[in-house]
């Protein structure tokens, strides 16, 4: 990411962060589109930016940097989303980028944080994926 865009970033989280201090809330970003889809993006930006938190989703990587940005930025991981797509008849995940190694990074880290679901499946029954992947966390945090 360019320097002169970074600055604009930088700029607009520390005025974003000092507003809402004043007000008991916590400022997060998440990797989600665009440069923070890059792993040395978010990395940089919860280096230089006191005070931002980190929305860890374990699967909004650029599809060639899923596992670096899931093991190098687990350490700054404020909450997280654990995305599912699909399941097999055991109730592992395999619609997509399987979340087993985000939440082995997460555990490695000493994430404490609260697990999150985002469950997307590709069948469309949001409420059993999501039961599955409250099961999938449970049988991975134990």
């Amino acid at each position: 990411m360019p320097d002169d865009v970074f600055k604009v970033i930088v700029d607009g989280y520390n005025d974003l962060i000092g507003r809402a201090k004043e007000k008991g809330i916590e400022i997060i970003t998440e990797n989600h589109f665009g440069p923070s889809r890059v792993p040395a993006n978010v990395e940089r930006m919860m280096n230089e930016i006191e005070g931002l938190g980190f929305l860890y989703d374990t699967h909004n990587w650029k599809p060639e940097l899923l596992a670096e940005g899931r093991a190098r930025t687990a350490k700054y991981a404020t909450a997280t989303h654990v995305k599912t797509f699909g399941w097999d008849d055991a109730g592992n995940e395999v619609g997509g980028a399987t979340p087993d190694d985000a939440i082995r990074c997460l555990l490695d880290a000493g994430y404490a944080g609260a697990w999150g679901i985002e469950s997307t499946p590709t069948d469309g029954d949001e409420m059993e994926g999501a039961r599955k992947t409250i099961d999938l966390i449970r049988r991975m945090v134990r």
